[in-house]
């Protein structure tokens, strides 16, 4: 069999093909990892959520959000202005989406709430806190690392 520049192309082009066809079912079996599912509609409610942020920015004690390493638990203290807070905490991590956490709030009477981190993997946090005091609705959310003790 002669070796001409026809056959040389056709073995190019099929190798060509082939690599295509590997790189395509190699993506097809890795899952991205998508922080969240429903980035199509926050994007839709942004103004929403940066009105959200400045009214928790003009709190004057903010929502502080800390890691207590002596109690293993991540501590919320809610401003008592405005009434009893009602809404959802979301914790989650950048690495992997089985480690989320979702809790509605339930603050004590002095606007504490504890949230025990002793199950919860060490390491870089994300907290997004979505809540309602009154008539007002707020938004905040902050990295928090969590160590041991």
């Amino acid at each position: 069999m002669k070796f001409n520049w026809g056959t040389g192309i056709a073995i190019v082009y099929s190798i060509f093909v082939l690599g295509m066809l590997g790189a395509v079912f190699a993506s097809r079996q890795s899952d991205p990892g998508l922080v969240r599912k429903d980035y199509y509609d926050l994007d839709l409610h942004y103004q929403d959520r940066m009105d959200k942020k400045q009214n928790a920015a003009n709190l004057a004690g903010g929502l502080p959000i800390r890691f207590d390493a002596a109690q293993q638990a991540v501590v919320l203290q809610f401003p008592m202005s405005g009434g009893a807070p009602e809404g959802n905490i979301k914790l989650f991590r950048s690495s992997t989406l089985d480690d989320d956490i979702s809790l509605d709030i339930e603050a004590d009477a002095n606007g504490q709430m504890l949230i025990p981190a002793g199950q919860m993997a060490k390491g870089l946090w994300h907290i997004e806190v979505d809540w309602k005091a009154g008539s007002k609705t707020y938004f905040k959310e902050q990295t928090i690392i969590l160590t041991n003790a």
